[in-house]
């Protein structure tokens, strides 16, 4: 097939449905996922459509269709309907930085740590120095991070892969946990509150996030201040569950008042 063809059969298609996604349109056509990319930059360059996240939509009520991909990529209860990896290192990047350098004083030599999928972790990845460590992780991007240490043995978790958030999760990834004993475990929430503690946006993360709290003998939260009083979905602990909390401003009192046990560490002060 002609790519002016393809191009014509594409609209057509993105008009009928009013939303399509690259990967329909890749078995549709017989090409290649990143040919149906260029095929959709080119035809939203001559303004024939509007690319959206994993697809395209019509140029006809474009917010509306957006919306109505976004939810036929991402079903409920699903780990992805929850931010992309990319989007969440672009959010407080300098804050998660100062975090991730005073979280590295609770890792030492001999250590067996865990780190969960979240981008402080994975500015934490980046700031550890090149020792005689293990790092146990579920995401790509962080034992990308930790390749060029020569000293850090890294274990990646396998399970079901999430191309959103380069990491893996489900029930195999749960079961590889808990064959670990972890030293420390570092990890970070999409909020925390004093009533429902820390909380996850997917059902999917936090029920992993418990399995590896559960072979963890020490529990290290990472957490910027916009976190604190927020609501997720999905419940992941209590505060009285971790030791130790890294933040950059802890913007209550009653966060160490009720809670005596929990170490709170502010980089800001």
């Amino acid at each position: 097939m002609l790519q002016a063809e393809r191009y014509k059969m594409i609209c057509a298609h993105v008009q009928k449905l009013g939303a399509v996604r690259v990967t329909e349109l890749s078995q549709l056509f017989q090409v290649s996922q990143e040919t149906i990319r260029r095929d959709l930059t080119k035809l939203e360059q001559n303004k024939k459509l509007t690319r959206s996240f994993g697809g395209a939509v019509s140029l006809e009520a474009p917010d509306v269709m957006s919306a109505a991909l976004e939810d036929k990529i991402w079903p409920e209860n699903s780990v992805d309907r929850a931010e992309s990896f990319r989007k969440r290192t672009e959010e407080n990047p300098d804050i998660k930085t100062k975090i991730a350098k005073a979280a590295l004083q609770f890792i030492h030599p001999g250590d067996c740590i865990l780190m969960d999928n979240s981008s402080t972790c994975w500015f934490l990845a980046r700031q550890i120095p090149d020792i005689d460590i293990t790092v146990v992780t579920n995401s790509l991007r962080i034992i990308q991070a930790l390749a060029c240490r020569d000293k850090v043995r890294i274990i990646g978790i396998g399970g079901e892969y999430s191309e959103r958030h380069d990491d893996f999760h489900g029930p195999v990834a749960e079961s590889a946990i808990r064959n670990f004993q972890i030293n420390s475990f570092f990890f970070s929430c999409q909020g925390l509150n004093l009533e429902n503690g820390l909380r996850d946006g997917s059902e999917i993360n936090a029920r992993l996030k418990q399995v590896m709290l559960q072979v963890s003998a020490q529990k290290i939260l990472m957490v910027d201040s916009s976190k604190f009083e927020q609501f997720a979905f999905s419940k992941i602990c209590m505060l009285n569950e971790i030791d130790i909390m890294v933040t950059n401003n802890c913007i209550d009192e009653r966060y160490r008042s009720l809670h005596p046990q929990l170490n709170v560490v502010e980089v800001d002060k």
